[in-house]
């Protein structure tokens, strides 16, 4: 007969400190760890100023990495009793596994708002931070929540061309730093995939919505070299005037179409307009401004339709997903990825299917499903090799051979997180990447550096990865690319765990140099 008060199962059961835990115990800690617990059992203790100058905090603060912060902070000899990962998790709202993952530098803290909150909870001197931790504007700041919502407004052209006009005259009146409070508030799941799924519907048919002007032909032909000035620009990484001056110019264009009538020219207009609002996502994401990044992709995929290119709306959609990756959402860049797959499944050229096919990879890398990525990366190669290069749209000649092996390699190393073996699979293709990239695509050959730079740390080589960050770090100082530096310090994360290494050491201060200049 089971005894009464005691629990049915037999199984052992261990607490968070190794402890087995008594049969007569209903809790999930030991009683030792129940009792040091109780004194800070409602939250983060309060703690002298002093507290935060200790040296692993310090260089924590220095190395603008939260996860190796609250590592730091845990162990940090002035707490009485011992701050287990379990209660820590608890008091920031996350699981345990969660805050390994962040210790140990898996999954790095970049998102605003998870800065913010940890910072708050934990109570970290403003001023020891390296991100506004208020994150309220200025009252003369416009606010990035008064721009329009792109996501939610009808698919039709002229209101197509509506959301495109009020979105870019709200954006050139918001301030940098009023842009950067807002990247936090990015769509996610159900909420982004649900709203984009609209682009599979059709057109809705407007044979004459409106009596303005038609846009001829030699304005076109205008547009159109402006398009592709603007994107040679945004590719050598320049920020500031060079945003502004596309923004102004995709401003300028939406007005025209709102009052342009229905036709083959406005078509192509819409399309021109949808490539420059893809230039400006690109630039918002490489500024570190996700929410404005957005944004312009929805506003890009929806000019595609309005322009009836499903190809380029696609392929919107495949670089939202690699957003999405970036912010570490692999579930919902891949139903992106398949919307765009799913929409061009009888227009799509083998170069596009490639890049598609790239991007699913992506996603199933950052998963850690092997068999599933090794699968599509096959099909990406076969419908690479397919293509004919004449017959492809030129906004697909940046999928190059050179992009293709790129993707390849940096996907097989984030792979390697999950399988170590894949690492060294990684490194050839970053090789062959690099021997194919043309010497005027700087920013792209740092990349692919810092790529393998990284590949090798997973190889345990740290001396020879940091060779590689040492060439590039006056490239990356000249690019003033926000990627590039964001890759820069994902490097330095994950040396951290080689940090005793003389080389290790050096390169990681001159990154932390390059990056606060």
């Amino acid at each position: 007969m089971q005894p009464i008060g005691l629990p049915r199962s037999s199984a052992k059961r261990v607490c968070p400190c190794g402890a087995l835990i008594a049969a007569d115990n209903p809790d999930r800690l030991c009683h030792r760890c129940r009792r040091n617990a109780r004194p800070e059992v409602g939250g983060p203790p309060k703690l002298p100023d002093s507290f935060w100058d200790h040296p692993a905090l310090a260089e924590a603060f220095a190395d603008q990495d939260m996860g190796a912060l609250l590592a730091a902070y845990r162990h940090h000899p002035h707490h009485v009793h011992r701050i287990t990962q379990d209660r820590l998790a608890a008091w920031l709202g996350i699981s345990q596994a969660q805050l390994s993952r962040y210790e140990n530098g898996q999954n790095p803290i970049d998102r605003m708002d998870k800065l913010r909150h940890f910072a708050e909870v934990l109570g970290i001197p403003a001023e020891k931070l390296w991100f506004d931790r208020a994150g309220a504007p200025r009252p003369d700041e416009v606010s990035a929540a008064d721009v329009p919502d792109v996501l939610g407004a009808p698919w039709d052209a002229p209101n197509v061309a509506r959301s495109v006009e009020e979105t870019t005259r709200s954006d050139l009146a918001i301030s940098r730093r009023a842009a950067l409070t807002g990247a936090a508030a990015v769509a996610v799941g159900p909420v982004l995939v649900e709203s984009m799924q609209r682009w599979l519907n059709p057109l809705q048919p407007l044979a004459r919505w409106a009596a303005g002007p038609v846009i001829n032909e030699d304005e076109l032909a205008a547009l159109q070299r402006v398009a592709a000035g603007l994107r040679d620009w945004s590719l050598r990484g320049g920020l500031g005037l060079a945003r502004k001056a596309v923004l102004g110019q995709l401003n300028e264009l939406a007005d025209r179409l709102r009052r342009a009538p229905a036709g083959p020219t406005t078509e192509r207009a819409f399309f021109v307009g949808a490539e420059l609002s893809k230039i400006v996502a690109t630039m918002s994401w490489d500024a570190g401004m996700h929410h404005a990044a957005q944004r312009y992709y929805v506003l890009a995929v929806r000019m595609a339709k309005a322009g009836r290119n499903d190809p380029f709306a696609a392929c919107c959609l495949a670089a939202m997903a690699r957003q999405m990756f970036d912010l570490g959402r692999p579930e919902d860049g891949l139903e992106l990825v398949q919307l765009g797959q799913y929409g061009t499944r009888r227009t799509a050229t083998p170069t596009l299917r490639a890049l598609l096919l790239t991007r699913e990879a992506w996603a199933y890398a950052q998963m850690g499903r092997v068999a599933e990525f090794h699968r599509a990366v096959g099909l990406a190669q076969e419908c690479f090799a397919a293509r004919d290069p004449a017959a492809e749209p030129v906004w697909l000649d940046n999928f190059d051979e050179a992009e293709l092996e790129g993707v390849i390699g940096a996907r097989m190393r984030d792979l390697a997180r999950h399988d170590p073996r894949q690492a060294r699979l990684a490194a050839p293709h970053i090789h062959r990447a690099l021997a194919l990239r043309h010497p005027a695509k700087v920013r792209n050959r740092a990349f692919d550096v810092i790529g393998l730079a990284r590949t090798r740390v997973v190889m345990g080589e740290p001396e020879g990865a940091c060779e590689l960050v040492q060439g590039v770090l006056p490239t990356a100082a000249k690019l003033r690319s926000g990627r590039v530096l964001r890759k820069l310090q994902d490097f330095s994360r994950e040396t951290s765990r080689y940090r005793q290494v003389a080389a290790v050491r050096e390169t990681r201060d001159a990154i932390r140099t390059v990056v606060s200049a």
